[in-house]
């Protein structure tokens, strides 16, 4: 048999010539972040509750009840996670623009790739 294949090798599927080629997938990716972090406000008002215990005693809970739009004072003060998949890219762009390749070990044109493309579906804020 002469098939001008290295012995063995015909049959071998780690062989370039038996590989299969690849095909592209349409896929949708949904991904849910959660961030806990602190916002500052002065809008709001203190709240004191009181709760009688069955023993008859008395325990107390304060906490700082606030009047303002969370989500719009979160955006005012921090990225959402969009903005900082944006601002990623960004500055990946202007690093491989000055010819970097990569950077912290990180080959920058998938990383650019990897940025694009996403959308932001929705941004919840609650308070605690």
């Amino acid at each position: 048999m002469n098939d001008n294949y290295p012995p063995g090798a015909a049959n071998d599927p780690c062989a370039p010539y038996n590989e299969r080629p690849m095909e592209e997938v349409d896929v949708t990716v949904k991904t849910i972040l959660v961030k806990e972090t602190v916002i500052e406000t002065s809008e709001g008002h203190w709240v004191r509750e009181t709760e009688i215990e069955p023993d008859g005693s008395r325990s107390h809970v304060c906490f700082f009840e606030t009047d303002e739009d969370l989500k719009e004072t979160f955006l005012g003060a921090h990225r959402t996670a969009i903005q900082i998949i944006r601002d990623c890219e960004k500055i990946c762009k202007e690093l491989s623009k000055n010819g970097m390749r990569f950077y912290a070990g990180i080959y920058l044109p998938t990383l650019i790739d990897d940025c694009g493309d996403w959308e932001e579906e929705e941004i919840l804020v609650n308070s605690e």
